[in-house]
């Protein structure tokens, strides 16, 4: 062979192998077709997807360009296709944990509740803690709950029972004796321990009131967390759920998470956010943090409380005082408790800000959200502004003056839909807060139109069910689902449309964890996490939206869920 013709062999042979490599990059894995697919640039009918990454979107024959016969196809059917939705601020392990305890429905009557502490008692061994919830303090009346009633049903077991909220906790007589709480005892910082008139501990314990009791119940073991996380995430991924903040994880949190992955169970994204307790175990989780981390779990999150809630607790933080009580007195704390002050917050966000840190804020009122606000400014002036987007959370009451300066420091607002509905813990904030200011609770529209990023949490199990399309409905209807309760309409001037409450959970947050060069829209070259849906969100009623069914979830390209 002379040198001409095997200069041209070999020309012709890296052609062909270049035309090989580049059919072979054309050749999807995946491709979704016959559907309605949702995406920034409009409708589309299909979606093509290789190595885990979107190769095309487009229609049947836009998408034939792909497909080879090693390509997996999927005929949707009409179905609708949107990018997995994520839950912001959650609390997964807690929610598997309760499946385990004393259970009762939320905001049940007193009786009910004693009825279902009674059978629990009677199924337990003697000394056994009797652990649930979630009981609502309007269920009973202007008679609190106490010590008492626990003692006549469980005299043998201690009891601790935390309410709707989550900020309370209703405890027996053996409770408060193993936690070493007696009649003096003293309110800890940031906590309440109710006393009755002779001064004696009623069992309603505040915020870090209820710590001791925490510390007194035995912790679960890694094999019980890590099947309570297990079931939990596996419930959530059924609603659509790929990604989500975990907004309070312990020690044993970051463990179960490291122990999930690590038996190839973790099929989400998650950002799990390091409970401060302004101690040395808090300083020790975030040196070490990294050693828990993992492909799909993340620890560069920190969870602060500022406040607790705005119930009959009077622990949310607020500018205005509280409501007067049945009786026409304010009891106190007339405005609330601020549990970390700017003294400490400021420098504190400012250390966070500067390793990195996202900082979640719980923020219910708004003296709370203020401050956590003014502290994100701080850590601007002393940082400069392209540190982390820290997030104030729940912001059930904000002034409109603090949402204004915002998207000025990059602080990310984050609502908790949920928690109007089906939650009853509306009327607990009513009684407290008074009708004019419910006018302006949950102030997503004017949190929108600020320009500030904003993003949306479920809180479960705080609330009764972590499905995205309840908060998704009532986002735009402001309205319980199935008119539950009818005639009732939450801040309606803070309604928002369909398309800005599926934004918020898709990418909205992917912004906030500077993933959105890579999630939260279907695009060609991002990352294919994708549900698919039995009905299109845009093409029917906005209160039949909660009725959505997720019937198949991929993550990376792969299905991680299919309804059986």
């Amino acid at each position: 062979m002379n040198k001409a013709r095997y200069k041209a062999t070999l020309i012709m042979a890296a052609l062909l192998s270049a035309s090989a490599l580049q059919a072979a990059d054309r050749t999807a894995d995946l491709i979704l077709t016959n559907g309605e697919v949702y995406t920034p640039q409009g409708w589309a009918a299909g979606v093509a997807v290789k190595d885990g990454a979107i190769l095309a979107v487009g229609d049947a024959a836009a998408l034939g360009a792909y497909r080879a016969p090693s390509t997996k196809m999927i005929d949707l059917g009409g179905k609708t296709v949107l990018p997995g939705l994520y839950d912001m601020h959650v609390h997964p392990l807690g929610a598997g944990l309760a499946m385990f305890e004393c259970r009762f429905e939320y905001g049940a009557a007193p009786q009910h509740i004693l009825d279902a502490v009674a059978a629990c008692v009677k199924a337990a061994k003697p000394g056994e803690w009797i652990t649930g919830g979630r009981w609502q303090a309007v269920s009973f009346g202007d008679t609190p709950p106490t010590r008492e009633m626990l003692d006549r049903i469980a005299p043998n077991n201690p009891v601790a029972l935390t309410d709707i909220s989550g900020h309370s906790m209703w405890t027996n007589s053996l409770a408060l004796k193993l936690a070493g709480i007696t009649r003096d005892t003293p309110d800890p910082e940031g906590g309440i321990i109710e006393r009755d008139a002779r001064g004696e501990a009623t069992g309603l314990l505040r915020e870090s009131g209820r710590d001791r009791v925490r510390r007194a119940i035995p912790a679960p073991s890694l094999e019980k967390n890590v099947k309570a996380l297990d079931a939990a995430l596996d419930t959530m991924l059924s609603h659509g759920i790929t990604g989500l903040v975990d907004a309070r994880v312990p020690r044993a949190g970051l463990e179960t998470y490291a122990a999930l992955a690590d038996r190839g169970l973790l099929k989400q994204r998650v950002v799990g956010c390091i409970h401060y307790s302004g101690d040395k175990e808090f300083e020790d989780l975030l040196l070490n943090r990294r050693s828990y981390e993992r492909a799909r779990f993340r620890t560069d999150c920190v969870k602060m409380y500022e406040d607790g809630v705005p119930t009959e607790s009077h622990t949310a933080a607020m500018i205005d005082p509280y409501e007067p009580g049945a009786d026409g007195h304010l009891h106190e704390p007339a405005r609330g408790m601020l549990l970390v002050g700017p003294a400490t917050l400021d420098p504190l966000l400012t250390r966070l800000d500067k390793m990195g840190i996202t900082v979640k804020f719980h923020a219910a009122g708004d003296q709370a959200s203020r401050t956590a606000l003014d502290a994100i400014a701080a850590a601007r002036k002393a940082n400069g502004p392209d540190g982390p987007m820290h997030e104030v959370g729940h912001l059930t009451f904000v002034n409109p003056a603090d949402l204004a300066r915002a998207k000025a420091i990059r602080a990310t607002l984050e609502f908790s839909p949920y928690l109007w509905f089906p939650s009853s813990i509306n009327d607990d904030i009513i009684k407290a807060i008074g009708e004019e200011r419910i006018k302006r609770v949950w102030p997503v529209r004017e949190g929108i139109d600020s320009g500030a990023l904003v993003i949306a949490g479920s809180d479960w199990s705080v609330v009764p069910s972590a499905n995205p399309w309840i908060g998704i409905e009532t986002l735009v209807t402001r309205r319980a689902p199935d008119n539950q309760r009818p005639g009732e309409v939450y801040g309606p001037a803070e309604a928002i449309t369909l398309k800005e409450a599926i934004d918020l959970f898709t990418i909205n947050a992917a912004r906030q964890l500077g993933m959105a060069d890579k999630l939260g829209t279907i695009e060609p070259g991002k990352i294919a996490d994708l549900i698919v849906l039995d009905r299109n969100p845009f093409k029917i009623p906005a209160t039949d939206v909660h009725n959505v069914v997720v019937t198949d979830v991929i993550i990376d390209g792969k299905t991680a869920y299919q309804r059986p």
